[in-house]
């Protein structure tokens, strides 16, 4: 990890924070820490930080994503060996509207697998392995660098592979191909959307009544705007559940999951009974 040229302390956190339009909110909700992630925060050691340079642009955060790190890259490498063997059997077994619903289906496994793996598992009552290492990722600074090891990683998208080909018969082996690396895209992007949202590169989200917006690109509006106003509902939402209430706001790649949910509630209540819960009311 890199060593820190702003160290963050636990009042400054909030005022770092990405959008222009949410500084001062996250500012609050970083006041309003649950108190058993507070006191969490308070025991966590100096070093948690000082050995950390947080990217704050993403020309910084591209290259310690798929540069520094390993993993990632690694991951992207696996990924492209498995588009390259589909693509080889194509002739013999040609794309079908079949092979992009078991693509679609793939992915939407990733979201929603992801969502109960972090509400179910990762905030587990019980504790083992995975909640300990979840823990200590909710005992840091929140702006840090987050990425999984690559034997996690890998390990992760090879023993889905495996259970995909073991439910398949051999015939099907270009669906099994399909679904891995539907799978294992979600699972890349997610494991970029988290890195960032704990970084400080700031989502440029340029107001539709702005004169500004009128000059921009129809790629910059049908697109990069799209996808910043994304990432800043996403950041929103982490920052929320690091920084409020970790009971609450779950979702990630697909942040309406926590409405499907019910675990996207209105911060104020959840302020409120946090309040009441400091000062000895239930």
């Amino acid at each position: 990890m890199w060593g820190s040229d702003f160290l963050l302390t636990k009042s400054k956190t909030a005022t770092h924070l990405g959008a222009r339009n949410v500084k001062m909110k996250l500012k609050r909700l970083h006041m309003n820490m649950t108190p058993s992630h507070a006191t969490r925060t308070n025991t966590a050691t100096t070093q948690t930080t000082t050995d950390q340079i947080v990217p704050s642009t993403l020309s910084q955060a591209l290259h310690h994503f798929f540069l520094k790190d390993i993993g990632p890259s690694l991951v992207l490498l696996t990924i492209s060996g498995f588009i390259y063997a589909r693509f080889q059997l194509s002739s013999s077994t040609p794309f079908s509207i079949t092979e992009l619903s078991i693509f679609s289906s793939s992915i939407l496994l990733w979201w929603v697998q992801e969502y109960f793996i972090h509400r179910v598992l990762l905030h587990s009552p019980l504790d083992w392995i995975g909640k300990s290492i979840h823990t200590s990722h909710h005992d840091k600074y929140y702006f840090h660098i987050s990425i999984d090891p690559p034997a996690l990683l890998l390990g992760w998208l090879f023993t889905a592979h495996f259970l995909i080909k073991a439910l398949l018969l051999p015939q099907y082996y270009h669906f099994c191909l399909t679904a891995t690396i539907g799978y294992s895209l979600a699972g890349l992007v997610y494991e970029w959307s988290h890195y960032i949202v704990h970084t400080k590169v700031k989502p440029h989200i340029i107001p539709r009544s702005s004169p500004s917006y009128q000059q921009l690109s129809l790629v910059e509006r049908t697109i990069l705007q799209p996808i910043m106003r994304g990432y800043a509902k996403m950041r929103d939402n982490h920052i929320r559940h690091h920084l409020i209430d970790d009971r609450y706001w779950y979702a990630f790649s697909v942040v309406e999951m926590d409405d499907l949910f019910g675990t996207n509630p209105n911060v104020r209540d959840v302020k409120r009974e946090i309040r009441r819960s400091r000062e000895g009311f239930q």
